[in-house]
């Protein structure tokens, strides 16, 4: 099953300012035709700072090679695939991964940016889902012109532009939402997917955005991204695994679609984190003490595949949110929220 839609479009100078930033906001919803940059990526409202070693500090990105990561945050799906194919021109692309096991929900990969896609040209993603195994010998074109097998369902997202590949930044991936499906309804679908979905009106959406890859001597570098499309602003906060640890402010006020903050947060040493395996991934109302989720920190790191000795200082990693709304437990078709680490610079 196939939608045709209107292509819709990340605005270049609007996925500019978010790599250049290093932080800002990326978007759920990709903007229109001929929309300005602010309709899409603010100054880092959302994405604030927690003082001192994190926050407003005027520390320049440095400009290193292109890296890309995806992480998969589509929730109504146990795994996707995705198609990268060239715009306005088309083309017939082989979907991503290669294996047709697609890449697991909340799942992370390292990707070459040469290897999926395009040299110079804009890509138009779309999001395939259901019954990969039927994907398997099809390439994008059969999969995205609406010839898709029964039981796969194929979602158009977003044209990103070639400049978001080509800048020196660590460009993250994460198309989120619900792409719908046979029984893709519920009582709590909003919760699961976001306020704007229904049954006949599915919200796939992409958070497109730099992590940063400024370290500092001495400390772990954090930062957190928003692609939990149910979820409402929130503090992210980490509980070391210490007996009495406190939780510290990682990325206070964090709107949907945000990495932040800017620069990341570096007041938090290895040492001072204890036992990983007792560390928690905590969110709070946005400057209050009202805790509306945990989770362990060692299942977030081992799904974006870091290791345990690897969550060390002059490092950089970002904490990436996915899933249903805090507090709504895993349902008929979609996943409870989700946290994966990433490295910032994979």
């Amino acid at each position: 099953m196939a939608r045709a839609l209107r292509p819709l479009f990340l605005a270049s100078s609007a996925i500019l300012i978010s790599l250049e930033s290093g932080c800002a906001e990326g978007t759920d919803d990709p903007l229109p035709p001929g929309a300005g940059a602010s309709s899409s990526a603010s100054s880092s409202s959302g994405a604030g700072g927690g003082g001192g070693a994190g926050g407003n500090d005027d520390v320049p990105e440095p400009d290193l090679p292109p890296a890309l990561t995806i992480v998969n945050g589509v929730n109504d799906h146990e795994a996707i695939r995705l198609c990268f194919v060239p715009y306005p021109d088309g083309g017939d692309p082989a979907p991503y991964p290669e294996s047709a096991a697609g890449l697991a929900f909340a799942a992370a990969a390292r990707v070459d940016p040469a290897s999926v896609i395009p040299a110079d040209e804009d890509v138009y993603l779309h999001v395939v889902a259901g019954d990969l195994l039927k994907t398997k010998d099809l390439g994008c074109a059969a999969l995205t012109g609406g010839n898709a097998p029964a039981g796969v369902v194929v979602a158009p997202v977003a044209v990103i532009p070639a400049s978001a590949f080509e800048a020196q930044r660590s460009l993250l991936l994460v198309p989120t939402g619900c792409v719908g499906g046979p029984g893709h309804t519920d009582p709590l679908e909003k919760e699961a997917c976001g306020p704007t979905y229904s049954p006949e009106t599915p919200n796939p959406g992409l958070v497109a955005a730099a992590m940063s890859r400024v370290t500092g001597e001495g400390a772990l570098s954090l930062q957190a991204a928003h692609a939990a499309q149910p979820m409402p602003p929130v503090d992210v906060r980490l509980v070391p695994g210490t007996e009495g640890g406190m939780p510290q402010q990682v990325a206070p006020s964090l709107t949907a679609g945000a990495v932040g903050p800017f620069p990341p947060f570096r007041q938090l040493a290895r040492f001072e984190m204890g036992s990983l395996a007792q560390a928690r991934i905590l969110t709070f109302t946005p400057g209050q003490t009202v805790q509306t989720s945990e989770a362990p920190l060692d299942a977030a790191l081992a799904r974006g595949g870091v290791a345990l000795d690897d969550f060390e200082d002059g490092r950089a990693f970002t904490l990436i949110a996915v899933g249903a709304q805090p507090g709504i437990p895993a349902g008929a078709f979609w996943h409870a929220l989700t946290w994966t680490v990433v490295r910032s610079d994979p």
